[in-house]
């Protein structure tokens, strides 16, 4: 009787296990990315700026220079959402745009990393087409994955990157880790792949508090880099999403995009 107990205790465990590990496998879009219905054409943070369509990526961008900063945004909400950071962006005279991902801002497709990439390659097609000269990638959390694949095609100057991870596999298996991340997960970002020939400039900050993407996923990122110019500062007390919040982070993340 013992026996039998035991065994169905085994069959129940393997039975959840399996089918939970299913359902990471086949959604998992739905765990990753979280759009808005925000309307595109409609927001309110950033009604000074041109809503432009390049190849099916939409983009609000603000012509200030010929020298542009690019943000793309985590994986909640919508880019224009982040349109109320924009003061810190705008102040250093150099032309802004917040990129929208596929799937987001009343798109009706399924957010997913080959169309993200595919927003990535748009957008700096858009830029070779515009003469832009100089090029700062800005990537927060899931967006520090398309900044640093920006910077693995384009003519980029600069990377900054808020809340970065080296893989998503990585830190997928922290979350699970009883499940094989190599195996399931599909959605993924190779940051420390896309940025390992990278030359130019690369500056990292993070929260000291975050507990959705540790601070030890972007110390592997920074680590990796073989570059002399590069920086990672850790904004004390702040969390993955309230580092805004902070004046510490805004006034350096400012020195940083002014250089």
């Amino acid at each position: 009787m013992e026996y039998s107990s035991i065994l169905n205790t085994i069959v129940i465990v393997v039975v959840f296990y399996l089918f939970f590990g299913a359902f990471l496998y086949f959604f998992q879009n739905s765990m990753i990315y979280f759009p808005d219905n925000q309307d595109f054409e409609e927001c309110p943070h950033l009604l000074d700026y041109e809503k432009l369509n390049h190849e099916g990526t939409r983009f609000y961008l603000k012509r200030q220079s010929n020298d542009i900063i690019v943000y793309y945004h985590g994986n909640a909400g919508s880019a224009c959402d982040r349109g109320q950071f924009k003061t810190v962006f705008e102040r250093t005279n150099k032309s802004v745009m917040f990129v929208e991902y596929a799937g987001y801002s009343n798109d009706d497709r399924r957010p997913s990393t080959k169309l993200i990439l595919q927003d990535v390659e748009n957008v700096n097609d858009f830029i070779l087409s515009e003469g832009f000269e100089s090029v700062t990638v800005y990537g927060q959390s899931i967006g520090a994955g398309a900044a640093s694949y920006h910077a693995s095609i384009g003519s980029v100057s600069k990377v900054v990157l808020t809340s970065p991870f080296d893989t998503m596999k990585n830190l997928a298996q922290s979350k699970y880790p009883i499940y094989p991340a190599s195996i399931l997960l599909r959605e993924d970002y190779y940051n420390v792949n896309w940025l390992s020939g990278f030359e130019g400039q690369v500056h990292i900050f993070h929260g000291s508090s975050d507990r959705i993407i540790p601070t030890r996923f972007s110390l592997r990122l920074y680590e990796s880099l073989d570059l002399e110019d590069k920086s990672y500062t850790i904004i004390e007390g702040a969390g993955h999403n309230d580092i805004w919040n902070f004046e510490d982070f805004r006034r350096k993340l400012s020195e940083v995009l002014s250089r």
